[in-house]
């Protein structure tokens, strides 16, 4: 079911315009292999309308059965060069979260540092807080070869109490951290088409209730 649904997610993003920009990737890491795509577009000439969408699928080493698939994608209507209102929606191999938020975007003059980021509600209930950060950071060191560095964060804090006894426990606004995120790359780009190096890939669920980590190699292809 997970194969088909990955491959769903696989066959939306690549049947976007042919001019769409869309790194896939795979780490084989010590506890699982990892399979990671995204698209980020603008959908008209002045950049107002954009799209952003990402897929996971992890395979896990041992255990098959924590295998593990999720994809997230928003809709955004930029209000200037840096912000703009951003709707969509997140699935987990279980359910679909539909979100409402913010979308933030900062690129440098020499555009080889990239950062967007999406704050959002989770309306599906309990409502939580999602916050999303991509950040890329690609300098050349000649017409060949570059640094690649790319660092993705998310966390998930839940807003809306689950009982009616339960206390906000973060910051006297959160009731639980639900759970953290973070995808470390780090390599060399070979003309900005193909990256390689290494990776880690981290987790930390609940309130302190466990966390995973995952090292290893990744290879990125830019397919545009």
């Amino acid at each position: 079911m997970m194969k088909k649904q990955l491959l769903g997610a696989i066959f939306a993003m690549v049947s976007l315009p042919a001019f769409a920009q869309i790194p896939f990737e795979v780490m084989v890491g010590n506890k699982q292999t990892q399979y990671f795509g995204y698209v980020q577009k603008d959908l008209d000439s002045v950049g107002r309308w954009n799209i952003f969408s990402q897929s996971i699928y992890a395979i896990q080493h041992k255990d098959k059965s924590l295998n593990s698939i999720s994809i997230d994608g928003q809709l955004t209507c930029m209000l200037n060069n840096y912000i703009g209102i951003a709707a969509g929606g997140a699935f987990d191999g279980q359910q679909f979260n539909p979100t409402l938020g913010l979308s933030l975007t900062y690129v440098n003059d020499k555009r080889n540092f990239v950062i967007t980021a999406f704050p959002t509600l989770q309306w599906a209930k309990p409502m939580a807080l999602d916050l999303f950060a991509l950040v890329n950071y690609t300098p050349q060191f000649n017409k060949n070869w570059g640094l690649f560095l790319q660092i993705i964060l998310g966390t998930n804090l839940g807003l809306q109490k689950e009982q009616a006894n339960q206390k906000r426990e973060i910051l006297n606004v959160f009731t639980r951290h639900n759970g953290s995120t973070q995808m470390v790359r780090l390599g060399l780009n070979f003309r900005q088409k193909f990256q390689f190096g290494l990776g880690a890939d981290l987790a930390q669920f609940g309130m302190n209730e466990g966390m995973f980590e995952n090292f290893g190699l990744f290879v990125r292809c830019q397919i545009e």
